[in-house]
């Protein structure tokens, strides 16, 4: 059994390590030239080959207890690899990527992240099978092959090494000894003792010719290998053992220019600084004058002599003796700069733009003065992969004809009437009609909302805004910019959760206001204490987002945990995905703390997360599934996406459900209800190469839905290229603006909203400043590869790579709104000339821009939020 299992196992290694290459180039060689790729191909090979000889020459059969602890050495890693190369190739058949290996251990030793490693085991188990399979029938014939190979190739290397003991010494005696007997042991074939070597008279024939040949090839593939250019092919040469090992490096010093220059100093001479003015600091980056040292310096009068969290910037720091020194910080975390720290200090921000020194937009500006706008009540509603462009779906639009096109031969206005109850209560909400006509040109008939009343005039219900990003397609990321206002890192994971954000979140605000007054019960709502909840229907355990929760100040809390404990005492609950149950199963919950809210005599801040529309999409039995979308026949593949828009479907009757909830409670004309998507999320439809939010720059993973509703504010369709980063500065204008907050609560508040880096949007967006670009940043799951960017001012949209796996990806969304042609490169200077080429001058000015600004803004944000990646190793 030993002979069958050795070979296998070596074969195990070779298809492992071949069908994982396979895939590693197929999905960069369309990046290169062909002329290059034929070129360079022998070196990207090498450190495979290598690997596939030194495992051939580990299982050798032969006796001796180093050959066996070989052998058993070599078996074992055929089994990580077969394992690791049956998770690349299902990963890849899934999503159309890569493991990124670094990222697999905190995948692994999260018991919620297993659940998603474990949701794609059938492509994973179906790879493995078929790497199985060839190794089994082609063990022999590769073990003997690359036996053959070695020993042709080892010869002279043998002879060579045997001419170098000569000069130095040895006797011809000596030397035909090693060539009998070492040579002879290395080089031997593992079936039925036949040996490798060839004999005398062959050897004497051949090797000149030999010599030859591997002279040509080493020379060319040390030629090919070390002037060869170093992005993409150091990255398309690396063998899949050497990337495994990704995941046992300590966390890298992702700090390089902390203390770094802003690298547009033209923007931020002295004659565009502005002077403090009010509630406004000033502004003066790169003087660190009086202004920055007053905003520094000068405590709050509101604030509390026992600091809230949240607040925590504004401690006084005891002041050290001479004698002491400075406490010790892990070797690997980042240097900050010691007057600021980890101070978000907005007088020294050169991004910073405000709009509070313009007007609120006319259309709302004389209902909010009249006071017929009250915001007694805040709910933020972020909705799971949620995609703009499906918020409402609208008839006429791209993926409006994409559906209608998947069924082709089919009655147009039977689709169109399907078609439009997908999202009645998103046209609700943001105002935007589905526009759904008959062929004849007439209306359809109202879509019935039986789960909500709705009862706003018609011309009322608050603002949308048209044109809104995410700060991060990685769900928790995009959670802390929501609730803080704070733009995350990008690193890997949720690293936010083990330190504290540089802006107040919304909790915190609200737990400062109730510093500020006397906790006792009053029919004044001014006077009343802030009661922050969060409600989630799965769980919260993965990747740290509970310790987060906890953290920013919310002070009930029901996520999947509670509901288990539903499940124990009797009450029947659905599992529709492998994080939990759907959002249905929290309404006895949300109701009891509704009650409780009235009762108390309490202001309420209700944070609810959403998902049903994460993969993979489950919804209840009960639930009547549409086709949407075709998925018979050849129009199979777009089963996960009709299985999203169902998701989507249920989501949209659910919050229908929630807003008839607060209205049963008599909530409805005193809540401001925020709605937001976290992120969206990409399918086959958008492009086939890649699917999901993993390392995707595409666009649809970044357009998200953002609403304001109340309603007694007036419909407002607010086009700006805006991002959720907004949401928190724009709660507080309007509650500074409805006289939603008492005198103190209003005093700390006009302070505040200066602090915040999004503009407010209830007043006109400043595209640009004094030659000054609003940047939008968007971090790309899973945090440390990618980083894409669009500004205000600019149709264009660039994703910059943050390590050597990826490439720059432009695109101009006015003229390519779906991304379908993006211009790629590896290297800066190869985009911009490309982009000048096809777009012009100002496009390749803004592409080099952008890529300076995101080398500042990045370090940037872990000195802001104190980041350690020390944590990652405890």
């Amino acid at each position: 059994m030993f002979a069958t299992l050795v070979p296998f196992c070596f074969s195990t290694i070779f298809v492992s390590l071949t069908f994982t290459k396979l895939v590693h180039l197929s999905i960069h060689a369309k990046t290169i030239s062909p002329g290059a790729f034929v070129l360079f191909l022998p070196s990207l090979l090498l450190p495979d080959v290598l690997v596939i000889i030194l495992s051939r020459l580990a299982l050798r059969q032969q006796k001796g207890l180093f050959s066996v602890g070989a052998c058993v050495l070599g078996c074992i890693f055929s089994f990580i690899l077969l394992g690791a190369s049956a998770s690349q190739l299902g990963f890849f058949y899934s999503t159309g990527n890569e493991v990124k290996w670094s990222e697999a251990l905190s995948y692994a030793g999260d018991k919620d992240g297993m659940k998603i490693l474990l949701s794609g085991l059938n492509s994973v188990l179906a790879a493995g099978a078929l790497i199985v399979v060839v190794a089994w029938v082609a063990k022999w014939f590769l073990y003997r092959a690359v036996g053959s190979l070695i020993a042709t190739v080892g010869m002279p290397v043998v002879h060579a090494w045997q001419w170098f003991r000569h000069r130095n010494g040895r006797s011809p005696q000596s030397l035909a000894y090693d060539s009998d007997s070492e040579l002879d042991e290395d080089l031997e074939v593992a079936k039925e003792g036949a040996r490798l070597i060839p004999d005398t008279h062959e050897e004497s024939r051949t090797r000149p010719r030999t010599w030859i040949i591997l002279a040509l090839i080493s020379v060319f593939l040390f030629l090919t290998t070390t002037f060869r250019p170093a992005a993409p092919y150091t990255m398309m040469s690396m063998t899949l053992p050497a990337a495994m090992l990704e995941m046992f490096k300590s966390p890298a010093k992702l700090c390089n220019n902390v203390e770094g220059g802003w690298p547009l100093p033209d923007l931020i001479t002295p004659d565009n600084w502005e002077e403090s003015n009010g509630r406004f600091p000033g502004w003066t980056p790169g003087n660190n004058g009086d202004a920055a040292r007053k905003y520094r310096d000068t405590v709050p009068e509101w604030l509390p002599s026992d600091i809230p969290a949240g607040f925590s910037k504004w401690l006084s720091k005891p002041n050290k003796t001479a004698d002491e020194e400075p406490a010790a910080s892990p070797s690997n975390a980042c240097e900050v700069p010691k007057a600021d720290g980890t101070f978000y200090n907005p007088v020294l921000d050169p991004l910073k733009i405000s709009n509070l020194d313009t007007d609120i937009i006319d259309v709302i500006r004389d209902t909010l003065k009249g006071g017929d706008v009250k915001i007694k009540h805040v709910a933020l509603i972020m909705m799971e992969s949620y995609r703009e462009e499906l918020f409402p779906l609208q008839q006429g639009s791209n993926y409006h004809k994409l559906m209608v096109k998947s069924h082709k031969g089919e009655d147009i206005d039977e689709i169109n009437e399907k078609l439009s109850r997908m999202s009645p209560v998103a046209e609700r909400l943001t105002g935007k009609s589905g526009n759904w006509k008959r062929k004849d040109g007439s209306d359809f008939e109202h879509v019935a909302i039986p789960q909500w009343n709705d009862t706003a005039q018609e011309g009322y219900g608050g603002i949308n805004v048209v044109g809104g990003f995410t700060t991060s397609s990685l769900s928790f990321k995009s959670m802390a910019a929501i609730h803080c206002g704070a733009w995350s890192m990008p690193v890997d994971g949720f690293e936010e959760s083990e330190t504290d954000a540089y802006q107040a979140c919304i909790p915190q605000v609200f737990n400062l206001f109730n510093k500020l007054k006397d906790d006792k019960k009053s029919k004044d709502f001014l006077e009343q204490q802030w009661y922050p909840a969060f409600f989630q229907s799965i769980t919260d355990g993965y990747d740290r987002q509970d310790k987060f929760d906890d953290k920013i100040g919310f002070e009930h809390i029901v996520t999947r945990g509670r509901l288990e404990d539903d499940r124990k005492n009797g009450e029947e609950l659905e599992e529709i995905n492998y994080f939990g149950f759907p959002e249905t199963t929290l309404k006895g919950h949300i109701e009891d703390y509704l009650k409780e809210v009235k009762e108390k005599g309490k202001r309420m801040f209700f944070s609810h997360f959403t998902s049903t529309t994460h993969h993979p999409w489950g919804v209840p039995k009960s639930f009547e599934k549409t086709d949407f979308l075709n998925t018979e026949g050849k129009m199979g593949w777009h089963s996960e996406f009709n299985d999203y828009l169902n998701a989507m479907r249920f989501t949209d009757a659910w919050l229908g459900e929630l807003l008839q909830t607060f209205d049963d409670h008599g909530l409805t004309n005193e809540t401001l209800v925020v709605f937001v998507g976290d992120h969206g999320q990409a399918f086959k439809e958008d492009q086939k190469s890649k699917t999901g939010t993993y390392e995707n720059g595409h666009v649809s993973n970044f357009r998200v839905p953002i609403t304001f509703r109340h309603p007694h504010i007036p419909r407002v369709q607010y086009n700006a290229n805006a991002t959720s980063l907004s949401i928190l500065p724009t709660i507080l204008d309007l509650l500074i603006n409805t006289g939603s907050l008492n005198e103190k609560d209003q005093n700390a508040a006009e302070d505040l909203i200066h602090d915040y880096e999004g503009q407010s949007l209830i007043r006109p967006y400043k595209a640009t400043h004094n030659g000054r670009r609003a940047w939008n940043f968007g971090i790309i799951n899973g945090g440390a590869s990618m980083l894409s960017m669009t500004s205000a001012d600019a149709p264009w949209r660039i994703v910059i790579p943050l390590d050597d796996s990826t490439q720059y990806r432009f695109t101009d969304l006015n003229n390519d709104p779906l991304e379908k042609k993006p211009l790629e490169k590896w290297t800066l200077e190869q985009l911009t000339y490309a982009v000048r080429n096809k777009f012009g001058e100002e496009a390749s000015k803004w592409a080099a821009e952008a890529d300076a600004v995101s080398k500042w803004w990045g370090p940037e944000r872990k000195r802001l939020w104190g980041y350690n990646p020390s944590h990652k190793e405890n």
